[in-house]
C-alpha cells in the first residue's frame, strides 16, 4: 500500500487540492459552554484580504502574558476563527494568566490557489501580535501557535519553518500536505511540538502517520515533542480521564513557568 501524503507537489498542487477538499474538518471542542467575548474582535492584522482579521482575549495580569494562538481548519477553503470561542481550553485558561487568540486567513481562491502563500500570509499574525506587546500586555517570546487539519500545517510552518521565536506548537489532525509543508523545515532548536489526532488509519486526509512523521522528524531534530491519539488511530493515549487539552496546557503552564503546571 502506498504511504500516505507522499505526493508530488506541482505547481499547481492539484494532488492535494483534490484531497483536502474532500473535508472541511474543524476541530469541535468539547464544550456546551457559552461563547466567551473576546476583548478585541474583528482586529485586522493585515489590509491585503477582507479575511486578514482575528480576536484577541486579554488575561488579566500585571506582567505581560503568554498567548496561544489558534487557526482554525476547514482544509484552505471554508472555516472560521469563531469556532474557537467555545474552546474549553479558553474557558479554563484565560483566567490563570494566559491569553489567546484566533485567527482567520484567505481561502485558496482569494490568493490564487497557493497554499504556500497562505502559510506565508499567517505570519504577518504573529508580527502584528508581537507587534501589540505592550498595549495588549503581550510577552512576544511566549507564543504557543495550534490549529486543526489545515490550522495544523499552518502551526506547523510558523513554528518550524519561520524565525518568529514561537516557542510551542500543538497540532491537531496532521493532515496531507504534511510531506511539503511542515517536514522539510523541522530542523534542530525548533519548538516543543504536541500532536493529536484521533482518526483511524482508514482516514486518508488525516492519517495518524501525518502526525507519528512529524514527531519522527522532531525526535530526530532533538526536538521536545509527544504524539497521542485514540484507540482508533493506534497513538498512545492519554492516561485516565486527562483531556488533550488541559495536557498540553499544562505543559504550556511549565514551560511558560506560570503557576498551576503540570508536576
Amino acid at each position: 500500500m502506498d504511504h500516505p501524503g507522499k505526493l508530488d507537489m506541482p505547481h499547481t498542487n492539484r494532488p492535494l487540492a483534490a484531497l483536502l477538499v474532500v473535508v472541511t474538518c474543524l476541530w469541535v471542542w468539547p464544550t456546551t459552554a457559552s461563547a466567551v467575548t473576546p476583548t478585541q474582535r474583528d482586529v485586522r492584522y493585515s489590509d491585503k484580504y477582507e479575511r486578514s482579521v482575528l480576536d484577541f482575549w486579554q488575561a488579566k495580569s500585571k506582567t505581560p502574558t503568554p498567548v496561544v494562538i489558534y487557526f482554525h481548519g476547514g482544509g484552505f477553503r471554508a472555516g472560521d476563527k469563531t469556532h474557537f470561542h467555545r474552546s474549553r481550553m479558553l474557558r479554563e485558561y484565560l483566567g490563570k494568566g494566559v491569553s489567546f487568540a484566533t485567527v482567520n486567513y484567505p481561502f485558496l481562491k482569494q490568493i490564487d490557489n497557493d497554499y504556500f502563500a497562505i502559510l506565508r500570509h499567517t505570519e504577518e499574525a504573529i508580527k502584528f501580535l508581537q507587534g501589540k506587546a505592550k498595549s495588549w500586555n503581550i510577552d512576544p517570546k511566549r507564543l504557543a501557535v495550534s490549529g486543526s487539519s489545515a490550522g495544523a500545517l499552518i502551526s506547523g510552518h510558523l513554528g518550524h519553518g519561520t524565525k518568529l521565536g514561537i516557542s510551542a506548537v500543538f497540532a491537531i489532525q496532521q493532515p496531507i500536505g504534511t510531506d511539503a509543508m511542515v517536514l522539510p523545515k523541522i530542523k534542530r532548536g525548533g519548538p516543543m511540538t504536541i500532536l493529536y489526532t484521533r482518526s483511524n488509519t482508514k482516514d486518508r486526509v488525516h492519517h495518524p502517520d501525518f502526525a507519528k512523521r512529524v514527531y519522527d522528524a522532531c525526535q530526530q531534530a532533538g526536538i521536545y515533542s509527544e504524539v497521542w491519539g485514540t484507540a482508533a488511530s493506534g497513538l498512545p493515549t492519554l492516561k485516565g480521564r486527562v483531556r488533550i487539552e488541559d495536557h498540553v496546557m499544562g505543559r504550556l503552564l511549565k514551560l511558560w513557568k506560570l503557576k498551576d503546571s503540570e508536576k
